[in-house]
């Protein structure tokens, strides 16, 4: 049972991705990706949190930080539900943050308060050499928690990117 309910978590962000918007007004010109990219450390020694959520917060710590969500949509199977914003789904259970998803789309990604850009490259540039390559992606692993990236099969292209606490995993 408990493995069906992680093949479940693990599928359910899939159906939350193409929620999730970048704003459309919102387009990287190369000024700022230049900055974007100073910004960025190196390597990151901890993963504390993505897009300015962490794993350890509440429903309402997600609230305060993110604001209302632009759609909740609960997993009858898990009984989490996933808060979608513009720049990422975040799945809550029991109350508490249990993964957040960044899609494409999002054009970029923040950890620990630094913007990297959602490409392949940039990515792997921020994070280093993964812990795990997987068909479907990159896993890297910073104590207690991981930030897979994965990857379309067909295109080779970064298709989204999801932080979790890897016992979860």
């Amino acid at each position: 049972m408990k493995m069906i309910t992680l093949l479940l978590g693990i599928l359910s962000p899939l159906s939350f991705v193409s929620a999730a918007q970048p704003d459309p007004g919102h387009t990287a010109n190369a000024q700022a990706v230049r900055q974007t990219v100073q910004q960025t450390p190196d390597r990151f020694t901890v993963f504390d949190t993505m897009n300015g959520v962490s794993l350890n917060d509440t429903k309402q710590e997600v609230l305060a930080h993110k604001g209302k969500p632009l759609k909740v949509t609960p997993d009858p199977f898990t009984g989490c539900s996933a808060s979608v914003y513009q720049d990422a789904a975040v799945v809550l259970c029991d109350g508490i943050v249990d993964y957040v998803h960044v899609g494409a789309a999002a054009g970029k990604m923040q950890i620990n308060g630094s913007w990297i850009p959602l490409s392949k490259y940039r990515v792997a540039d921020a994070l280093g050499q993964p812990q795990f390559r997987a068909e479907d992606g990159d896993v890297y692993l910073r104590g207690h928690h991981a930030v897979k990236v994965y990857t379309d099969p067909e295109t080779g292209r970064l298709a989204g990117v999801d932080f979790f606490d890897q016992a979860s995993e």
